[in-house]
């Protein structure tokens, strides 16, 4: 997951850069799914999800933590990681964001 190795134990606890991660249905969908069933998906495991990206670069092109943020036209990126990274800019040849024009 980004620039960390992810690692499952015998429990299937889930561990990033040795951290402890919930292991939950929801949890797992994010991280193993291209479209995700939303219904296995809580608050709780959206701001863990969010947290795991942060900490991994996994949102940033070459998943550097100095980089831009990633931008794709996936489902997940679009119903996803946009959603919890909402200052992610799109491309130049895509209309900009509303909250981008208010910016300037």
């Amino acid at each position: 997951m980004g620039n960390s190795n992810v690692t499952v134990d015998t429990n299937t606890d889930i561990y990033v850069r040795d951290t402890h991660l919930k292991d939950t249905r929801g949890f797992w969908e994010l991280l193993s799914r291209k479209i995700v069933d939303n219904r296995l998906v809580s608050e709780f495991v959206l701001k863990q999800y969010k947290s795991s990206l942060d900490f991994t670069s996994a949102h940033l092109e070459g998943y550097e933590p100095v980089a831009s943020n990633h931008i794709s036209r996936r489902t997940k990126f679009r119903t996803i990681i946009a959603k919890l990274f909402p200052q992610i800019r799109r491309r130049r040849n895509e209309a900009p964001l509303r909250e981008q024009w208010l910016m300037y």
